[in-house]
């Protein structure tokens, strides 16, 4: 990425921070805004390496989800992002700068449940699709015997 790149996407950001859109989200978000921001349109450039007017779907995806996903924001603030990005693009194409804002912030606005998952700051656990097989728990096999003495042996 350029560094003209980079500082219309810190304006941009910046425009956006100062206007009348921003006030429509909770304090918590607002105030994270700026880094949610540059980060989300950063990432989403430097998927496919192209300028903002070229975005597609898949880039901002990309930055959304993996890009803005790893930012590890308060748990407050989380489901008011992809509405934040929806906004942002839509002022992009408001402002004449980007063609195809309103359309990428609605796909934007759609990703929220993945990004939730994505943001969330522990795996999803695993379930064992059955019941754990004991020492001495009849072997699975049919033999008869223990497991222990079956094929939980390490001899065989």
């Amino acid at each position: 990425m350029t560094d003209l790149t980079r500082d219309l996407i810190l304006n941009w950001v910046s425009d956006f921070c100062q206007s009348d859109d921003l006030k429509l989200f909770p304090g918590e978000a607002a105030e994270h805004a700026q880094h949610i921001l540059e980060t989300f349109l950063t990432a989403s450039c430097a998927a496919r390496d192209v300028t903002p007017e070229a975005l597609t779907e898949s880039d901002v995806s990309a930055g959304l989800l993996q890009g803005v996903a790893r930012l590890g924001l308060p748990e407050a603030t989380k489901p008011f992002v992809p509405s934040l990005c929806r906004a942002f693009l839509a002022d992009l194409q408001r402002r004449g700068r980007i063609g195809n804002g309103t359309t990428l912030g609605r796909f934007v606005g759609a990703l929220k449940q993945g990004f939730m998952e994505a943001s969330a700051a522990k795996a999803a656990t695993y379930q064992r699709p059955s019941a754990k097989i004991g020492r001495n728990d009849p072997c699975p096999c049919g033999s008869g015997r223990k497991y222990k003495k079956c094929h939980g042996s390490q001899d065989g």
